[in-house]
């Protein structure tokens, strides 16, 4: 049986930690050669969160959230657009997924 290992890498940035059992998503686009980008699972999640903070406040958060997401989306489609663009491109895939699980969760504490 092989055995995967965690792959610790310098980077100029820090220290980069590979997990060998992340799930990935591949998305389909022509920003890239290779015409698919795959992301980290977690780190999807993580940039729509951030792409959509205070959406049901009507409020966007001030911490820096949405240039966060707009640098790490420009960065994994290799490509410069800004944070309408994607919030806009991107609006079907939170509707399906992201809004569920926050629906869920509201439900859950009493909120919905």
């Amino acid at each position: 049986m092989s055995e995967l290992k965690t792959k610790v890498t310098q980077t100029e940035s820090g220290l980069l930690i590979e997990n060998p059992f992340a799930t990935k998503v591949k998305i389909e686009t022509d920003f890239v050669d290779e015409g698919f980008v795959e992301i980290p699972q977690i780190t999807l999640f993580q940039i729509m969160n951030f792409l959509y903070v205070g959406e049901n406040t009507g409020r966007d958060g001030r911490c820096g959230f949405r240039s966060r997401a707009v640098s790490e989306l420009n960065y994994w489609f290799d490509t410069k657009k800004t944070f309408k663009f994607w919030r806009k491109a991107l609006r079907p895939a939170y509707e399906e997924h992201l809004k569920q699980i926050h629906d869920e969760q509201k439900r859950e504490m009493g909120d919905i």
